[in-house]
Formats: C-alpha cells, structure tokens, sequence
C-alpha cells in the first residue's frame, strides 16, 4: 500500500459527529503501540509482532505522507489493534476516554463529594492498566478530589506499579496460594470473596490504627 485514497465516502460523513469511547490511550506504533500492546494477547509471537509492526509503521507512514497527521502522536489511535487512527484520521471522529464517558454519565465526580474511600478492580493489573483503563479512571477522579482508592484485581503483571501513579493507593489480588490458570477461574466467585474479606479487614485495621493516633 502506497496511498490512502478516501474521496469516495459519503459526504454525509463530513455532517455527523461521531465519538469513539476508547479505553486506552495507545499510540499506533511503537513500544505502547497496537501491535506490540495488544498483539501478544491475541497469540502474537516475537517474531510475529515484529513482522506486524513493520507493516503497521509502513502504515502509519503513508498516513503521515497523505493526511500530513501523525497517528503516533494522538493518543487512542492504537487502539482496537488501530482501529483508532482510522476513525479520527478518516472520519474526522472525536476520541473521548470511554472510563470518563461512564463516570460522567454516572455523576461519578458528585458521588465522591460523600466518599472516605473508593473500591475498584479488574481482571489483571499491569502496565497498560495506566494507558486509559478504568482503573486509571477512577483512580485519576479520586485523586483530584482526595479520596483514598484501594484495587481488586485478578492478578499483577509487569509494570503494575505504575497505577500507583493515577490514585490508586493500594492492590489486593484474588489468588490466595500457587495456581494455576484455570483453577483461579473455576474458583473466581469464592477467590474474590475471601479476597474482599481480606482487604476490608485490612481497611478496618487501618482505621483503628488512625483512631488511636487521635487519642
């Protein structure tokens, strides 16, 4: 491929507003980008993602030459393995962070006014948790407003640590002992219970402490 050519869509497109709700912030290309975030989680092997990655920075090139737009410097545009760029450079979309979407429309940021702590979680914790994910979401609101934030999660990976970053004070994971995969997911209802006890009772120890440091 050596040229984009987009004349023949509608001129109707150029009349609507679109908005894509996007849960990550990943560039195109790149260490972060589609491929080598999201291209492993699909089967991807390391000779594979540097395949695909060449072509997609080839992509991104004839996009640089023929709209004269960068996609590597737009958040959002990597995601949906690229999908992103497609809708914003093409379409003229406007990217909107789908967490944000869904605490807006909740009144998230009127419910924290009454909160002394905020509980989140996801499946697993690593480092594309702070690339846009609810997580980060919420762990950026609360921040702005104060309010301590403790995670959930299923697991942790590489790079978690960086969660710490957006407001997240605390993680608490599910799995109580070595296991693997599969049984971690036949048990998952029973692991999130005993986790939850764990970390409300970690919760409970914490106000105690902080009770007696007011005496």
């Amino acid at each position: 491929m050596e040229r984009i050519d987009i004349s023949g869509l509608t001129p109707l497109i150029r009349q609507a507003k679109i908005t894509v709700m996007c849960d990550v912030t990943n560039p195109l290309c790149g260490e972060n980008g589609a491929t080598y975030t999201f291209g492993k989680q699909k089967g991807g092997t390391l000779k594979i993602l540097d395949q695909l990655e060449s072509g997609m920075q080839h992509y991104r090139d004839v996009i640089r030459n023929t709209f004269q737009t960068d996609p590597d410097q737009i958040p959002g545009t990597g995601a949906a393995g690229g999908l992103g760029a497609a809708l914003l450079i093409y379409l003229g979309a406007e990217m909107r962070s789908g967490i944000d979407c869904v605490l807006d429309m909740t009144n998230f940021d009127q419910w924290l006014e009454w909160a002394d702590l905020v509980v989140t979680g996801e499946g697993r914790t690593d480092w594309q948790s702070s690339f846009g994910k609810v997580m980060q979401g919420i762990g950026d609101r609360c921040a702005r407003k104060g309010v301590p934030v403790v995670g959930l999660s299923g697991s942790l990976g590489p790079g978690y640590e960086t969660i710490y970053e957006h407001g997240i004070d605390s993680l608490m994971i599910t799995v109580d002992g070595p296991m693997g995969l599969d049984e971690a997911m036949a048990d998952a209802v029973m692991l999130y219970q005993k986790a939850a006890v764990r970390m409300f009772r970690m919760i409970r120890a914490g106000m105690r402490v902080a009770k007696k440091d007011k005496r």
